[in-house]
C-alpha cells in the first residue's frame, strides 16, 4: 500500500511540475516582450468632382432695340465699367428730346399763367375784374403745373429706359455663352448671355452621413487633387444641403476653392480622398508580430494564445493589414512572439 501511495504521489508531483514548466515560460515571455495595440485600419475613399463657377447668371435685355455693339466675347472677362452690350437708343433719345421740349414750353406757360393770376388778383381787389376770370386763370395755372409734373415723370421714365439700353454685367465675371451679335434685333426679355463668377470655384460632391461627419471633424478643410494639371489645392466646405438624394442616399455638399496657382475655370477634375475606418474591421499590425505556420498566420496574445488572422496586404510603412473576427482595434498582442 505504501509503494502504491508513493507512486501516486510521484505521479501527481510530475504532472504539477510539467504544468508549471508550461505556464511559467509563457508568463515570463509576456512580461519581458514588447506589447503593441492593434489599430483600426483606414480605408481611403476617393470621390471625383468637377469645378464650376461660384455663381452663374443669365443676362436678359429689358428693352427691345437693335444691338449696335457687343464688348465681350465667350471667355472674356467683363471690365471694371461692366459694359457688355449697347442697344440703339435713337428712338428713345427722340422721345426724351420731345419731352424736354414740352417741359420747357410748360414752364413758360406756368410763368405766364402765374403772372396773369397775380394781375387778376389785384384787379379783383380793385373791383375791375370778376372773380370768375380770376378762377379761370388760376385753373389754367394749376392745369399747366399738373401737366408739367406728368411730363417730368414721363421724362424720368424714359431716361431710366435709356439707361437700360446699355446692358452691364458684374465686373470681373466671365462670359460663358453669348446669344447675340451686332446688328441683331433684341426683344425685351430675350437672353443676351450666360455669365459666371470664376473668381471662386465650387466643387459639388455627394457624401454619406459618416463621410460628412469625417469632413466636419477636420474643420471642413480638405485637400483636393487636380490630376489633369498635376496640382493640389486647399478647399473649404461651403454649404451643405439640408435634404438628401433618395436614390443615392447621400447629401449634396459644395467645397469652395478661393486660392490656387492655376487658371480658374469650370470642368477641372478634382479628387477628394477621405480616410475612413475599414467597415470590415481590419487592423494594422507590425510585421514582426505575425507568426507564420505553414500557410496560416497568427497573432499571439500576451497570455500566449494564438489568434489566426488573414493578411490583406502590406502598408507603405511596412506594417501589415490583417483581419479576423477575433481581433478588434485596441486589443493587445506580442510585438515579437
Amino acid at each position: 500500500m505504501k509503494i502504491k501511495s508513493s507512486c501516486v504521489d510521484f505521479l501527481l508531483s510530475f504532472i504539477l511540475l510539467t504544468l508549471i514548466n508550461l505556464v511559467y515560460p509563457a508568463t515570463v515571455m509576456a512580461a519581458s516582450s514588447d506589447i503593441f495595440e492593434a489599430v483600426a485600419a483606414p480605408r481611403v475613399i476617393s470621390l471625383t468632382g468637377f469645378t464650376r463657377p461660384r455663381v452663374e447668371m443669365t443676362l436678359v435685355s429689358e428693352e427691345s432695340a437693335m444691338c449696335i455693339a457687343v464688348h465681350a466675347d465667350v471667355g472674356d472677362t467683363i471690365g471694371a465699367d461692366g459694359l457688355f452690350v449697347n442697344l440703339d437708343p435713337k428712338f428713345i433719345n427722340l422721345e426724351i428730346a420731345q419731352l424736354k421740349s414740352d417741359i420747357d414750353r410748360l414752364k413758360s406757360d406756368m410763368s405766364y399763367y402765374h403772372k396773369e393770376a397775380d394781375r387778376y388778383i389785384k384787379l379783383v381787389k380793385k373791383n375791375t375784374a370778376s372773380q370768375s376770370e380770376l378762377d379761370l386763370h388760376i385753373r389754367y395755372l394749376n392745369s399747366a403745373e399738373s401737366l408739367l409734373r406728368s411730363t417730368q415723370l414721363k421724362l424720368n421714365v424714359n431716361e431710366e429706359h435709356l439707361r437700360r439700353y446699355t446692358l452691364r454685367a458684374p465686373a470681373g465675371w466671365r462670359v460663358i455663352k453669348r446669344y447675340i451679335e451686332p446688328g441683331e434685333w433684341v426683344t425685351k426679355g430675350e437672353k443676351v448671355a450666360e455669365l459666371g463668377n470664376f473668381k471662386t470655384l465650387l466643387v459639388p460632391y455627394a457624401l454619406t452621413v459618416k463621410e460628412l461627419d469625417k469632413i466636419d471633424s477636420m474643420g471642413g478643410k480638405v485637400t483636393l487633387d487636380l490630376p489633369d494639371i498635376d496640382k493640389s489645392v486647399i478647399a473649404n466646405l461651403e454649404r451643405i444641403s439640408p435634404d438628401f438624394d433618395p436614390e443615392s442616399r447621400k447629401i449634396d455638399v459644395d467645397f469652395k476653392i478661393a486660392t490656387g496657382d492655376f487658371n480658374f475655370r469650370g470642368g477641372l477634375r478634382t479628387e477628394l480622398k477621405i480616410e475612413m475606418v475599414d467597415p470590415g474591421g481590419a487592423v494594422i499590425v507590425p510585421a514582426s508580430a505575425v507568426v507564420k505556420t505553414y500557410d496560416d498566420y497568427f497573432l499571439v496574445r500576451p497570455d500566449g494564445v494564438r489568434v489566426k488572422v488573414l493578411i490583406l496586404g502590406k502598408m507603405e510603412d511596412g506594417k501589415l493589414r490583417a483581419s479576423s473576427r477575433a481581433v478588434k482595434a485596441g486589443q493587445k498582442f506580442l510585438l515579437k512572439p
